[in-house]
């Protein structure tokens, strides 16, 4: 296990705005697996624009971001559910770097858009 610095690296490695890396884990065959968090304890409300900090649930999900050193890259992510004051209804908070219901960041998306736009989409694919 890292110790608190070598997390800190990650963190700033990973370069992702209101993100900190809690641990890594490095599985053969797969790559290495960053369980990440938000910093921001609150999110706000896309029905009204309330900041709501009563969390409802917690939803993990796992999308594949640039490799790191070769090695494919994977954010266990926790994407909060929270319930805002004044609507009285749930929502899940948003996350910059990845759109609801993919499993893929971001920058892992324009990163392949200007590979096929340089090369040919079958060498792209194989390299994927």
């Amino acid at each position: 296990m890292i110790k608190k610095r070598g997390i800190k690296i990650l963190t700033e490695i990973l370069d992702l705005k209101d993100i900190k890396v809690l641990s890594q884990r490095i599985h053969d065959g797969i790559g290495i697996i960053l369980q990440t968090e938000s910093i921001k304890s609150y999110s706000i409300c896309p029905n009204c624009g309330t900041k709501s900090d009563k969390l409802h649930q917690n939803h993990r999900h796992i999308v594949k971001d640039l490799p790191l050193a070769e090695k494919p890259v994977f954010l266990e992510i926790n994407r909060r559910q929270f319930k805002c004051h004044k609507c009285r209804k749930p929502f899940s908070e948003d996350l910059e770097f990845v759109s609801k219901k993919r499993t893929y960041t971001k920058r892992l998306a324009q990163k392949i858009i200007q590979e096929v736009l340089e090369n040919d989409i079958h060498s792209v694919a194989s390299n994927v």
